[in-house]
């Protein structure tokens, strides 16, 4: 259906244009459309908005007549959609012709009323790019080509983020499930935006093992209906949806409650900025006691300064700390064989093509960067086996993973140590790391004599200060 065809059509024209591709039936149905625009005050041939093709009115009634005319075989979808999508671009066109000189000329109101419905329209761009790809995720044209679908997205739409792609892949997948099918068709008709669909997908995805069928559409609906508010920012549909997981476990009898809370149980990452990563737990109650636990527990207990100075760090500090204190105790895992590690990290560094040795910053199989301070320290306490690559990334050699301290050796820098080695901490020596004092991967060995027992805040300390301590008998001096 051509533009000019479109835009010209009035009443009779219609019936003119498709000549006699309709029977009695749709035409009935269309003059019964135009008596109903015009007894609203519109209607084309009207100076109501439904006369106006400027009025987004307008083409909603421009879409009811294309979709009698695809229902009728008069024109192809695809003529619809490669023409209304070549109108739209048309129209896009004549405003990014207006610059900064030509919009001054604009009154408030004008600015105000435009901006309304460029949102609108981007609104309704997002719904088109959710239609058509869900069509192309259910025709397999992503695999097709070997590719994912956000990457296959990101290939034919490279304005769009992975973030945006990703939120997009979470709605068509949704779509799969009988409770998603509405959320996709409010999502493709501008109803509700991307980003609010894949909040609502991933909520109730989650919800979905410990709901029924029935459950299942209500909270759905509930959700979507939510989100299509324009009234629910989206801070409420946040709550909206916390609410949900709330009432799906109060509803429940204690035992199912338990059962699902386990099936809930999850810890998220979200990258905050370069350098940060905020981590999310969402936690059943009896792990969470042991969380709090440790959160609140004697190891985030205020720990005077070197100089005899109160604790500068706030409570939130010290539960971090203590929390990576607990991690590091598993990472370092001193009271079993170094092969049999409870966490291992894949760290990939650089090496100088000339001398073989790691330098630069370390990247892990996430992508995360670490810096050298912070490879080294990976390197006293984990199960980590560094990748040393040449000038152009070939691997040079895969490191070695037995250099940790060994369990005898540990229980000897308890006797020896007791606790951190560093000025004034009382950290005890069981939850400590063994450091070595000549790094690893500076060529260090694993020999009690260059091995000391240092908390993890001391440890990261001595890292990022790269300090230095001797070891004479059984005491440990460090130079600060």
């Amino acid at each position: 259906m051509k533009q000019t065809g479109t835009t010209a059509t009035v009443g009779d024209e219609v019936l003119d244009r498709v000549g006699g591709a309709w029977d009695v039936a749709v035409e009935a149905q269309f003059a019964e459309m135009l008596i109903a625009a015009a007894d609203a005050g519109g209607g084309w041939g009207a100076h109501g908005p439904e006369g106006d093709p400027g009025c987004v009115q307008y083409w909603d009634r421009v879409a009811e007549v294309d979709q009698l005319l695809v229902e009728q075989g008069a024109v192809s979808a695809a003529e619809v959609l490669s023409d209304g999508l070549a109108a739209a671009v048309g129209g896009v066109g004549r405003v990014g012709g207006l610059g900064p000189s030509e919009l001054v000329s604009v009154f408030d109101p004008g600015v105000i009323d435009a901006l309304e419905v460029a949102g609108e329209l981007r609104a309704r761009a997002d719904g088109v790019v959710v239609a058509l790809a869900a069509e192309a995720y259910t025709r397999g044209l992503h695999m097709a080509v070997g590719l994912s679908l956000v990457d296959w997205l990101r290939v034919r739409c490279p304005w769009l983020s992975v973030t945006d792609a990703g939120q997009i892949r979470t709605v068509v997948l949704a779509g799969e499930r009988s409770w998603g099918k509405p959320l996709v068709g409010r999502v493709a008709a501008g109803e509700v935006a991307v980003y609010r669909g894949a909040k609502v997908a991933k909520t109730i995805t989650r919800l979905v093992p410990s709901l029924g069928l029935a459950e299942q559409q209500e909270y759905a609906q509930i959700a979507i209906n939510a989100a299509a508010d324009e009234e629910i920012s989206d801070r409420d549909l946040e709550v909206v949806c916390q609410e949900l997981l709330q009432r799906l476990l109060d509803e429940k009898p204690k035992e199912e409650r338990e059962r699902t809370a386990q099936t809930l149980r999850r810890v998220t990452r979200r990258p905050l900025a370069k350098g940060m990563t905020r981590f999310t737990i969402d936690a059943p109650q009896g792990d969470a006691a042991l969380l709090e636990g440790v959160l609140n527990g004697p190891l985030a207990a205020p720990e005077p300064e070197q100089d005899g100075a109160l604790d500068h760090r706030s409570w939130s500090q010290r539960a971090y700390d203590a929390l990576v204190m607990v991690i590091n105790r598993g990472l370092s895992n001193p009271g079993a064989p170094p092969s049999s590690g409870r966490a291992s990290v894949m760290i990939t560094v650089k090496a100088d093509p000339a001398t073989g040795k790691p330098v630069g910053a370390g990247v892990t199989a996430l992508g995360q960067v670490l810096d050298a301070q912070q490879v080294g320290r990976f390197a006293c306490i984990g199960d980590v086996t560094p990748i040393a690559l040449g000038e152009y990334g070939e691997p040079l050699n895969l490191g070695r993973t037995v250099r940790l301290a060994t369990p005898g050796q540990f229980k000897s820098l308890l006797v020896r140590d007791q606790k951190c080695t560093y000025p004034g901490c009382s950290i005890p020596g069981t939850w400590c790391d063994s450091h070595h004092l000549v790094w690893w991967c500076r060529d260090g060995n694993t020999d009690i004599a260059v091995l000391v027992l240092l908390c993890p805040r001391h440890h990261t300390l001595v890292h990022q200060k790269d300090l230095m301590a001797t070891v004479s008998g059984s005491v440990v001096t460090w130079h600060v």
